[in-house]
């Protein structure tokens, strides 16, 4: 089954690679190919520059503002659904044929072809003048069982705007994901999105087909929206990828190291490749382990250069046969992730202390007085970024049930003199997706008032905020009587936010694989709207997808696969993106 599996996976990029050049292979003649900028990582990971050549792309240019001069009469535009990017490519085209009307041009969308670009088309007075495809790309793997459907800004769309445009071409990959591995014996769903995907999963198999019985790779599917866990994205990860997506902003699996990493004038795209075994032992390690796992490896190249000193000709001549490419891409993959370590350390490394104890007491309910005073301090220094300081607010809202009236103006009121008012609409956005919102209280001021003098003189019961009750029921808060803080060797999933959070999906995935004799409709109930949507089998599966329906984080990532090391079982983590607690308040600007 494993080998199956991973055919499976590897086939997801050829279908997309076919699908591209069976489009490319109707526009007959030499082209010019235009990529939007927001593609080109990910259309790397599907194919290359050789492959497109080979039908008739002649040049290929990244989109950019100002008009493009293309050498061939056929202009393709590879564009992501976007309608801005697609009224600057109609402003191109226009302008273009306003000089001259030899030029052909067509429009490839990526994923799916959206009313409002072509209502624009039509106002822009092109509908005759262009020639739309679609282009649905399958999911593209970042990693060994790491899926995207590498939508950008999908988060924003679907929780801060509530546009819901690309459901359906979501649900198109899963369906079409359905046919590679065969019909999920169990379908389990959490949040709305989920539920209409799944929904819109089962009209396609009704109308387009679908497999055969339930012979399927993978025994359960479980769709979740990225709403039912925030706390996973607002806290900072101790991973080493995780904290260099923190840094980085990692995209389609390819890191763009900037004038941060040590030596760089310009920058240097590096792509994260399981063929790289540096980067296969150190992803998901703690960073604090990371950098004495390099110096050991720089120090085996050493040795190995010493004995290189040594050899005789013919010893030297099988050695850049067999060993030389292979030093080389080590020695060039250790440069890369030793200059990455020391840009994290540099941007994170001053704070990270500081900002590791706040949230951990932010979790646990204690010290609020000393949060406070941090958050003050980050205010007047600046010894935090903005991002983190929001991150911080929202992770006290999302487990308190909110802040006080007045703990939100004040918070509100010194951000945006310090950062300017720009930013209202942004705690307007966090306060719409409820992770900064005012508390709800049924007691009136002087109500509160009397019962505040009364709890002084009466032990009354702690209460518990939702985030809390569903922490305490799904135990995300890890039993610190038990050895979970041993770095080298994790043995929990909590290891991902240094013992003090397990990642709220993770854990009720491995309460299924360990349900024993506990229902699974018992052990759903413990996760807010998760619903049991379709049963075909009663055996316990042990081959999951688990897809994140507006992104997945890397410490995710991380903590799953430390549990298929712990029980045995097969994870494929789905999202359609790839989130971090930065891009998530990035999203609310």
């Amino acid at each position: 089954m494993q080998n199956t599996l991973e055919s499976r996976l590897n086939a997801l990029h050829r279908i997309s690679q076919e699908k591209l050049v069976q489009i490319l292979d109707k526009i007959s003649g030499k082209k010019d190919l235009i990529i939007d900028p927001v593609l080109m990582k990910s259309l790397d990971r599907i194919t290359g520059a050789k492959v497109l050549r080979s039908h008739n792309v002649d040049k290929i240019y990244r989109l950019e503002k100002t008009s493009v001069h293309c050498k061939n009469l056929n202009w393709i535009y590879l564009l992501h659904s976007n309608l801005i990017t697609a009224k600057c490519v109609c402003d191109q085209i226009n302008s273009e044929l306003s000089r001259s009307d030899q030029y052909k041009f067509y429009i490839i969308l990526v994923p799916c072809e959206l009313v409002s670009i072509q209502h624009l088309i039509e106002e822009e007075g092109l509908y005759d003048k262009i020639i739309v495809y679609c282009f649905p790309w399958e999911l593209i793997r970042l990693d060994s069982r790491v899926l995207s459907y590498e939508l950008p800004d999908i988060f924003q769309k679907l929780y801060v705007d509530g546009d819901q445009s690309f459901l359906p071409p979501i649900a198109r990959s899963l369906w079409s994901l359905q046919l590679l591995f065969g019909k999920f014996p169990l379908v389990l769903t959490a949040g709305r999105f989920s539920s209409q995907i799944y929904s819109m999963m089962d009209i396609l198999m009704n109308e387009l087909g679908s497999p055969d019985g339930f012979d399927s790779d993978i025994g359960c599917l479980f769709l979740v929206d990225r709403d039912v866990d925030y706390a996973s994205v607002l806290l900072t990860p101790v991973t080493y990828l995780g904290l260099l997506d923190e840094v980085f902003e990692i995209r389609g699996g390819t890191v763009e190291l900037d004038a941060r990493f040590p030596g760089n004038k310009s920058t240097v795209n590096f792509q994260l490749s399981g063929d790289d075994g540096i980067y296969n032992e150190i992803k998901h390690r703690y960073f604090s382990n990371v950098y004495s796992f390099l110096s050991r490896k720089v120090g085996e190249l050493q040795a190995e250069s010493d004995r290189r000193q040594k050899m005789t000709t013919q010893d030297m001549k099988q050695y850049v046969e067999t060993e030389l490419k292979k030093v080389i891409n080590m020695k060039q993959a250790l440069s890369y992730h030793i200059g990455a370590c020391e840009a994290i350390i540099g941007e994170l490394g001053h704070k990270f202390e500081a900002l590791h104890r706040t949230e951990q007491n932010i979790l646990e309910g204690k010290n609020k007085s000393e949060t406070i005073s941090y958050l003050e301090d980050c205010l007047a220094t600046q010894a935090c970024d903005k991002f983190s300081l929001i991150r911080l607010l929202c992770l006290m809202s999302l487990t308190q049930d909110g802040l006080t009236k007045d703990e939100m103006n004040t918070f509100k009121s010194q951000f945006l003199h310090c950062y300017g008012y720009e930013h209202l609409t942004c705690f307007y956005n966090l306060e719409k997706l409820g992770i900064f919102i005012p508390q709800s209280s049924s007691l009136s001021e002087s109500a509160g008032n009397l019962a505040g003098r009364v709890a002084q003189a009466v032990s009354l019961p702690k209460r518990f905020s939702a985030f809390r009750s569903m922490a305490y029921k799904l135990k995300l808060f890890p039993d610190y009587s038990d050895d979970h803080d041993d770095s080298k060797m994790p043995k929990d999933m909590s290891y991902v936010f240094s013992s003090a959070y397990t990642p709220a999906v993770c854990q009720l995935i491995q309460m299924i694989i360990n349900k024993g004799k506990q229902p699974l409709e018992e052990i759903l109930k413990l996760l807010p709207a998760a619903t049991l949507a379709r049963r075909d089998s009663s055996s316990t599966p042990r081959t999951f997808l688990v897809y994140f329906v507006g992104g997945v984080t890397y410490a995710e990532i991380a903590a799953f696969e430390l549990l298929e090391k712990l029980t045995g079982a097969r994870i494929v983590v789905g999202a359609t993106n790839i989130i971090n607690g930065k891009s998530l308040i990035k999203s609310s600007l």
